[in-house]
């Protein structure tokens, strides 16, 4: 059950305002109105393709132990498509266990595929988006979203909404 009621489903239909992490964050607006413009200025724009950003948010969701994040599961999931994929995805599963662990040798493994702006762009979008979001969700106790809002983001990261 979650630790803060939720505001109610409002009826815009919006999908981004109507999850339940957005109406639990919603009792701050101000506070969701920014954390909704880093969102969408990490996740749908930049150098990184969105299905490298939602590989690294599956992979920080299951570390971060947020139930209702770790339900946004797209089920696409074929394992990973090359090798920066795979060095994105254990760095960003570093960031989520031990962030200040992380050593300059992992950087530099990183380098050999990614560009400095690209790591920049990696580590925004893990730190800020991803494990701030899935941080805000498990210590709320946010639950497993319900079919029809995980149907949802998904249609929204695919660009269908």
């Amino acid at each position: 059950m979650p630790r803060i009621t939720p505001l109610p489903v409002d009826e815009s239909g919006n999908a981004v305002t109507n999850s339940v992490l957005a109406r639990t964050m919603g009792r701050r607006p101000e506070i969701l109105k920014a954390f909704a413009r880093l969102d969408a200025a990490t996740r749908f724009h930049g150098l990184l393709p969105g299905s490298l950003k939602e590989a690294l948010r599956r992979a920080t969701a299951g570390e971060i132990g947020c139930e209702y994040c770790a339900s946004l599961d797209t089920g696409d999931r074929p394992g990973a498509t090359d090798r920066r994929e795979s060095l994105a995805v254990a760095f960003a599963q570093l960031i989520a266990q031990d962030p200040a662990g992380i050593t300059d040798a992992q950087f530099d493994v990183l380098r050999e595929e990614f560009t400095e702006d690209e790591i920049v762009e990696l580590v925004a979008f893990v730190c800020l988006v991803g494990v701030a979001g899935q941080m805000f969700g498990a210590v709320m106790g946010l639950e497993a979203a319900d079919p029809a809002e995980a149907a949802e983001y998904q249609r929204v990261i695919s660009g269908r909404g």
